[in-house]
């Protein structure tokens, strides 16, 4: 699976109004208020990879939080981002920015967040390593990193992975995919593609790059969401990791 295939969704403007209409509908999930709140001052300088229309940037900059630079692949993700902000009059910015590549200085940001499975819609398992260690990279010494993904053993799930193995195994799988886990369905406006990992997968992707203090936690354990939230997304796993803090 081709960058330029996934990223082509995200460009549709069907698919970028419902992002838009997040930002108001939507909101903050109360999972990511429980996560993020506590963990990161209103003070620090936040990273905002995948951030779509900027749901979760803008809305972080409405309760207060003073340097926040939302970031998208999706150019025309950041244009409505930026006229979001412009009508708001944020003290905020959306641009263009590639996790893969983060053309930012390296030990500038206190946390990145990159939500809504943004990172599991890298394709290619190398791709998204790469984002992670950009991540790293970015992060100041002691920076944390907050992202979110689905988990491949969630049981309700478990007879779809068991017929995805045996296809793999014999060599049937889908050709336009590049690693186990990986899903490509059609949505109601056009093919998505999302990697869904295994917990020891994303680990290991984390303490390979460095990261420490890595925890897990299912979002549904985190707090109850209102309906426009179960509507808007599945349960996922809450991620956060640490950057070694400088000795």
């Amino acid at each position: 699976m081709e960058a330029d295939k996934v990223k082509s969704y995200f460009e549709t403007a069907e698919v970028v109004a419902d992002y838009a209409r997040a930002v108001d509908e939507v909101g903050l999930w109360e999972s990511e208020k429980a996560v993020v709140l506590p963990l990161v001052e209103k003070s620090a300088k936040i990273l905002e990879l995948g951030c779509g229309a900027g749901r979760i940037g803008i809305n972080l900059a409405r309760l207060g939080y003073e340097n926040v630079l939302s970031t998208d692949f999706s150019e025309n993700m950041v244009k409505v981002a930026n006229a979001i902000i412009g009508r708001d009059g944020l003290d905020m910015s959306a641009r263009v920015c590639d996790a893969t590549a983060i053309d930012l200085p390296s030990d500038s940001f206190d946390a990145v967040i990159f939500g809504f499975n943004g990172l599991m819609q890298i394709p290619k398992a190398e791709n998204r390593f790469r984002a992670i260690g950009e991540i790293f990279r970015v992060l100041k010494r002691g920076g944390k990193f907050v992202f979110t993904t689905h988990d491949r053993h969630t049981p309700r799930n478990r007879n779809y992975w068991l017929r995805e193995e045996r296809q793999w195994l014999h060599g049937v799988q889908d050709p336009r995919l590049d690693d186990f886990g990986d899903i490509y369905y059609k949505g109601e406006h056009g093919n998505i593609f999302i990697h869904s990992p295994s917990k020891e997968e994303v680990f290991e992707s984390l303490r390979d790059a460095g990261f420490v203090s890595i925890s897990d936690r299912l979002r549904s354990e985190i707090a109850a969401e209102p309906p426009a939230v179960l509507d808007f997304s599945d349960d996922c796993i809450f991620w956060t990791a640490e950057k070694p803090p400088a000795k």
